[in-house]
């Protein structure tokens, strides 16, 4: 990583210098840990990798973006009319939407030539992808890009919970009470000492992401079901661990993202709280409303924790998944993701927006028709929704990629997901426009089945 590299600089006052190429290859995890997959939903891969979209809202004029395919032309006159800047797009010749996106560019010669010669031609070629692994260091090897972010193998180890557990451990942080268990013939050993009188316990996968391997537990009978479900699939991996906590209840999820510089400057970037109605996920608040106190905490906790992943050799963007317990203590790590989260990229639009205040919402459709992002615009412009900047206020729809406008199966279905940004100048009017926007979306003709996604703790959001 260069000396002067600083994405939030960058980002910001600094949007005029060097080149940037974006790459956002979701789904690392699985060149980190050796993981055991079920059976795969190609649709639901399908739309997750078109999520790629995202990354314009991060984009500078003159950086260039790898996608699978060129988005809608609407989606992206969209975007210049809100004030955001469009890249070199370069997509790549084979755009299979089920093969991970590094490992598509690395078969494309084409791409990888213009890569090439992007390099040569200036000294200020960052490449910044999602996550590091070793697809992505290969890319840059090849095409002599200058790699932002840690290596692979470190990544690796700061993407496991454990790990993250052991370090606010070290760093003197709260933590949830728990236990680190070798295998799952452990849980029944360890579980007594956790579990008391009514208490919920939580289990959770070292290495999982999006929400994925995690396991909530209300009494014994559910716990030995599920320590019997999974020892059925232990003999593939006799040493998997697992971390085994108490519930803790809370009144705020509060994810934290964090740049680490080389130089071992800490920016804290944005601070979110997630909203949730119970147990579903509603969208992210940007900027949190927090009390003055607990926003003091995390900005501290964020250069706490970011000295000490630098001290690892670790570099490059960090989300911190945290939680403040009922009775106002702050857990400052739950997880850490040592990689972009889908929260990354929607932290810098309230600076091309204006510092409005942003709620992202997230919504899953499945509908009788396609749904494209120009009809989109229309429902958004007719509800007197569509974001005006001369106002400052409405919803932007901000992935064309995703929407239902691909059939499923034999019936005709459409599957897909809407990404909102909701924005305006008072909480009160974002709440509004949010309303408004829900009961549109409820009210789609096309829709079959329309269900706000309930996205567990520790997901991309």
């Amino acid at each position: 990583m260069n000396n002067g590299f600083s994405l939030p600089r960058l980002l910001t006052s600094g949007r005029h210098e060097g080149t940037i190429v974006w790459l956002c290859n979701i789904g690392a995890e699985q060149y980190w840990h050796q993981q055991t997959k079920g059976i795969a939903d190609r649709e639901e891969d399908r739309i997750v990798n078109r999520i790629e979209e995202m990354n314009l809202l991060l984009c500078r004029k003159q950086d260039v973006l790898i996608l699978r395919e060129q988005p809608d032309p609407a989606y992206l006159s969209e975007l210049s009319r809100l004030g955001f800047d469009l890249p070199r797009i370069i997509t790549v010749s084979a755009p299979d939407h089920h093969t991970p996106i590094s490992e598509l560019v690395l078969q494309d010669d084409a791409v990888l030539r213009t890569l090439r010669e992007l390099a040569d031609g200036s000294a200020t070629v960052y490449f910044m992808p999602y996550a590091v692994t070793e697809l992505e260091e290969r890319i840059a090897r090849t095409c002599g890009l200058t790699l932002v972010g840690t290596s692979s193998a470190l990544s690796a180890i700061v993407n496991d919970k454990i790990f993250n557990r052991r370090m606010a451990e070290d760093l003197g942080l709260p933590v949830c009470e728990g236990i680190v268990c070798g295998s799952v013939e452990e849980l029944p050993e360890r579980y007594p000492m956790l579990k008391g009188a009514g208490s919920r316990i939580i289990l959770k996968e070292p290495y999982a992401a999006s929400g994925k391997g995690l396991y909530i537990v209300d009494t014994d009978e559910q716990f030995n079901a599920l320590v019997a479900r999974l020892s059925r699939f232990s003999s593939r991996r006799s040493q998997h661990p697992w971390i085994m906590e108490r519930w803790l209840d809370k009144s705020a999820d509060v994810n934290v993202q964090i740049y680490v510089g080389e130089d071992g400057a800490i920016d804290v970037f944005s601070i979110k709280r997630q909203i949730l109605n119970g147990t579903v996920y509603i969208g992210s608040q940007l900027p949190a409303e927090l009390e003055p106190e607990a926003t003091d905490s995390y900005l501290e906790y964020g250069q706490t924790i970011g000295r000490y992943l630098h001290r690892l050799g670790y570099r490059g963007v960090a989300g911190i998944d945290s939680i403040i317990a009922r009775d106002g203590v702050i857990i400052p790590v739950i997880e850490i993701n040592g990689r972009f989260t889908l929260s990354t990229y929607i932290s810098f639009a309230p600076h091309i927006l204006g510092n409005k205040k942003v709620f992202s919402r997230y919504f899953r459709l499945l509908a009788g028709a396609p749904i494209d992002y120009l009809s989109m615009m229309t429902r958004l412009e007719d509800a007197g929704l569509r974001y005006g900047p001369e106002c400052g206020s409405g919803v932007i729809i901000y992935t064309a990629g995703t929407l239902p406008n691909v059939s499923v199966g034999e019936d005709k279905r459409y599957m897909g997901r809407i990404f909102a940004l909701v924005a305006a100048d008072t909480w009160q009017e974002v709440h509004r426009l949010s309303d408004t926007l829900e009961k549109l979306i409820d009210g789609l003709p096309e829709k079959t089945d329309a269900v706000q996604y309930s996205l567990r703790k520790g997901s991309m959001i």
